[in-house]
């Protein structure tokens, strides 16, 4: 189950071509109250622009789409007070809502994809607890220099579980879009950092070991090209 809602994925349409429309459908079961007679939306960004996909209302706590899709896509499911990231792709996709507990499963691409984000809500949680956990060893008697080491330790394993995670999802998803994806949303957290297109270690290594097709997508060459100026 997923704790971290994810407001955006990627800010852009994200796909991998098919030959022929494959069938979809999006069954939703929500708890949260405050999701009653709110529209859920598909949608992606294009540039500046929001695309929307398709649409329904939450009634009784459920919801429910149904079309078809030319290409594997992964796309946002809006609900207003909160977002979903969902690959659109063939098959029955199931989305589960429990107040903070959010799942979409029953396709392939989406189990995977919540698998990892579990995973790496979890990291993700673990290091945001560490401040709590310095007020804690403060308030039991603990040396400061020792709390800073034992922190230090801690935030840094985490930090490499949390880099080899991710590596090892779009490393073990090149033969699909999961892996640009993820790989794009690194490299956005590095654009946010810093106001312009660079890279890191754990950027450079995915590119170095990805495959020629993977590095030809549009979007991942202006970026790197754009780093790399």
């Amino acid at each position: 189950m997923v704790k971290v809602i994810y407001s955006c994925l990627v800010a852009s349409l994200l796909m991998v071509l098919s030959s022929c429309a494959d069938s979809y459908t999006i069954s939703g079961t929500s708890l949260q109250t405050v999701l009653e007679s709110n529209t859920a939306y598909l949608e992606y960004n294009k540039g500046s622009e929001i695309i929307k996909i398709d649409s329904c209302e939450v009634l009784h706590g459920k919801f429910s789409m149904s079309g078809t899709v030319d290409s594997v896509m992964c796309v946002m499911l809006n609900l207003g007070v909160c977002q979903l990231p969902v690959v659109l792709e063939k098959g029955d996709i199931k989305v589960n809502l429990q107040n903070s507990l959010m799942k979409v499963e029953g396709t392939p691409l989406n189990d995977k994809l919540y698998v990892f984000l579990t995973s790496r809500d979890s990291l993700t949680m673990q290091l945001a607890e560490l401040p709590h956990r310095e007020s804690e060893l403060i308030l039991s008697g603990v040396d400061h220099d020792e709390i800073l080491r034992q922190l230090g330790e801690d935030e840094a394993e985490l930090r490499v579980a949390l880099d080899k995670l991710e590596t090892k999802f779009i490393t073990d998803n090149f033969d699909n879009v999961l892996s640009i994806t993820w790989f794009l949303q690194l490299c956005d957290q590095e654009y946010s950092k810093y106001g312009r297109p660079m890279t890191n270690g754990q950027i450079e290594e995915i590119y170095s070991l990805a495959p020629d097709a993977f590095r030809e997508n549009p979007m991942i060459k202006n970026y790197m090209d754009s780093a790399n100026k």
